[in-house]
């Protein structure tokens, strides 16, 4: 990485001055994932010559190499999963250095492992990019130049493989991206030959509806969602409706649509080919305009026992009845100062985080004034109290003292992520100041309901997801909560497809799911693995040293826990 940003992304200096934004974005999520940036870390995949991509890929591939790509360029193809499954290259050189940086079949080039590189870089975000020696997040790949772009399936539109085209940067040519983008659709256009009739049929049947005008469009089968933008907001449940299919129904009278409320008039019929059913084509007038359809109601079946976000208010209601100073626990970014906000407000806030940063005797001056005053506008919060030291703990303990006590209404109320363990004497003090019980707000892993209504109703153009990867979403341990999850949100609101499935999720969503099956010693253990590395930079043979283990031990445990 360039020195200059290297400095600025670690937060040592000022604004990237050579960097261009997808690249920067790029460093931040290898930052993120914990990629190494000194070394290349080599992951194994699982190559799959015999996938579809594979089977179709390389011999166009093969064919076009010779006539396309200059002597001092390599060709490089991977699967949807980053696994490298092909490289082409005529340059002994060349290739014996990218044998030696492990570019060889077999490995994963995600960014989540590599850093920025153009398979893994142009996998993440599903589109083309051309990433330029010192661009590269791992300081091993400044010697390359390497452009990539994803190669979509032309019926389903989701990320069949990437291909890349890399060569050292003094052999670097201004054509490699437009030769790349040239290689990628060829090999589109063998995809679509190759796909079934089914496939084919259902693409038809869905272009040709859709030319007729604005309506809403959906055609399915068992394995394929095709929908415009208008379609993806019907929101239909495709897998329920292709079992009636395939349980006989074929009158549109009989047919058990479920849609969302405020769809105008639906028709559908079947795509026959052969004499059998191959797909199925669902039309709906246009909707009243800026309107949000909602999803479809969960059932009563599916709620959880935690109360859901509408129901939190009521109950802290309820829990403050008669009590003038409260605590609202709960992990970071589970949204107790929203609630508070919600249930008493607006409330004045107190940020307890600020007193490192203005000094703990500005801070408590303002402590002071703000809670010895007679107050008539609803309560104080004292938000993230977990964040003062003992000293400023005792001083604001002396200052609740001075504040009279009564039987309610609320006064003063504080937020509260509780440490692991038993908090120390001057926290304890502080928090028997308060009343004996805190509220607790459950985090997002046991409110899913709270997550599907924060990703539906989102306006034209949001993805919908299928039924896989709702389910994924609503099972996901969001371990950054709200904070989390509105990022996730932004990411739905920059895919270009109108149906997401469960490979289409984030890729870093793999391992904080297996992060949540592990029991409580796993957990500790993949903690203290993860704090080793972050203290030695993410040299692993010092982490390895300073954990008492070897360094073989310490990339099995890594494996297993899913760290980079």
């Amino acid at each position: 990485m360039i020195d200059d940003d290297r400095e600025w992304l670690e937060g040592a200096g000022g604004r990237s001055r050579v960097a261009r934004p997808e690249i920067v974005d790029s460093w931040r999520r290898c930052r993120l994932s914990g990629v190494n940036p000194d070394d290349v870390t080599v992951v194994p995949g699982e190559p799959c010559l015999d996938s579809r991509i594979a089977r179709v890929a390389i011999p166009v591939l093969s064919a076009m190499a010779d006539i396309m790509i200059g002597a001092n360029t390599s060709l490089l193809l991977s699967a949807p999963d980053g696994t490298m499954l092909w490289r082409w290259s005529e340059d002994s050189r060349l290739a014996a250095l990218l044998d030696r940086r492990s570019a060889v079949v077999g490995t994963r080039w995600n960014e989540d492992i590599i850093g920025t590189n153009g398979l893994g870089t142009a996998l993440e975000t599903t589109r083309p990019i051309v990433v330029n020696g010192a661009e590269h997040f791992s300081e091993a790949l400044h010697a390359f130049t390497c452009a990539g772009a994803p190669i979509r399936h032309p019926v389903t539109r989701r990320v069949a493989g990437v291909l890349s085209v890399t060569s050292l940067v003094e052999d670097a040519s201004p054509l490699m991206a437009p030769t790349l983008l040239k290689l990628a659709r060829e090999v589109e256009e063998q995809l679509y030959s190759e796909s079934t009739v089914r496939e084919r049929e259902l693409l038809h049947h869905f272009l040709a509806e859709r030319r007729r005008g604005r309506n809403a469009v959906v055609a399915v089968n068992e394995d394929v969602v095709i929908a415009n933008k208008a379609g993806a907001r019907l929101q239909v449940d495709h897998r329920a409706l292709w079992n009636q299919v395939e349980a006989g129904v074929r009158d549109s009278a009989n047919l058990e649509l479920d849609v969302a409320d405020g769809t105008g008039p639906v028709q559908w019929h079947t795509i026959e080919h052969a004499g059998s059913v191959v797909g199925l084509v669902i039309v709906a007038e246009p909707t009243e305009p800026n309107r949000p359809v909602p999803r479809r109601a969960t059932t009563d079946v599916d709620a959880p026992r935690t109360p859901r976000w509408p129901q939190l208010a009521g109950l802290l209601r309820e829990f403050a009845r008669g009590c003038d100073r409260l605590i609202v626990a709960g992990e970071t970014g589970a949204g107790k100062r929203t609630l508070l906000n919600e249930t008493f407000g607006p409330v004045e806030e107190l940020d307890c985080a600020a007193a490192e940063e203005i000094g703990s005797e500005t801070w408590l001056g303002l402590a002071r004034s703000t809670l010895v005053r007679d107050r008539t506008s609803g309560p104080v919060m004292l938000a993230h109290l977990e964040a003062l030291g003992a000293p400023t703990c005792r001083a604001l303990g002396r200052i609740l003292d001075a504040v009279p006590r009564s039987d309610g209404p609320l006064a003063v109320a504080a937020t509260w992520n509780p440490p692991g363990g038993e908090p120390e004497p001057a926290v304890r003090a502080l928090l028997d100041r308060f009343a004996a019980e805190p509220f607790e707000v459950p985090p997002l892993r046991k409110r899913p309901d709270d997550v599907m209504r924060r990703l539906v109703g989102q306006g034209p153009g949001m993805p919908v997801l299928s039924a896989e990867a709702a389910e994924r979403v609503r099972v996901h341990p969001w371990p950054g909560n709200h904070r989390q999850l509105e990022e996730f949100r932004r990411w739905l609101s920059r895919q270009n497809r109108p149906v997401l499935d469960v490979g289409d999720l984030p890729p870093g969503w793999s391992r904080e799911a297996a992060r949540a099956r592990l029991t409580t010693i796993q957990a500790a253990e993949a903690d203290a693995i993860a704090d080793a590395l972050r203290l030695h930079d993410g040299n692993k043979a010092a982490a390895a040293s300073h954990l008492g283990i070897s360094r073989s031990s310490l990339y099995r445990k890594m494996r297993e826990y899913r760290l980079r």
